[in-house]
């Protein structure tokens, strides 16, 4: 079961650095299309297109943002996970919208294990 909690971990933390990255990407590009914004609507008039693409950075910045913290909470609440039946604060990979593979997962796996241990009982 080791090598199963340290992939899941491995998934998990690649997940993390990868909203990280894209994360620190969309706040660059929702500053460069704000500050354009801006320009365009001192210069001339409203830009829509400047508005549109700002907002859809903006919104990808925030998910990104949430996938990261709930990422890192994850792993630093279970940073001597050795059991799937022992995790902690499995709540907070829901608050990421890119872990709901990894959260099912544990799911399946906790389940596989209680049944097995449901098993053993009986006998």
């Amino acid at each position: 079961m080791n090598k199963k909690t340290e992939k899941l971990k491995q998934g998990i933390f690649k997940v993390a650095v990868s909203s990280m990255i894209l994360f620190i990407i969309s706040l660059v590009l929702t500053s460069i299309f704000v500050t354009l914004l801006v320009i365009h609507t001192l210069k001339i008039q409203m830009s829509w297109l400047w508005l549109g693409l700002a907002v859809v950075t903006g919104v990808i910045a925030i998910f990104a943002l949430f996938s990261m913290i709930g990422g890192f909470i994850f792993l630093k609440a279970n940073k001597n996970w050795k059991e799937l039946q022992k995790v902690q604060k499995k709540s907070a990979l829901d608050w990421g919208l890119f872990y709901f593979v990894f959260s099912s997962k544990i799911d399946k796996l906790s389940d596989i294990e209680h049944k097995k241990q449901i098993e053993n009982n009986e006998l």
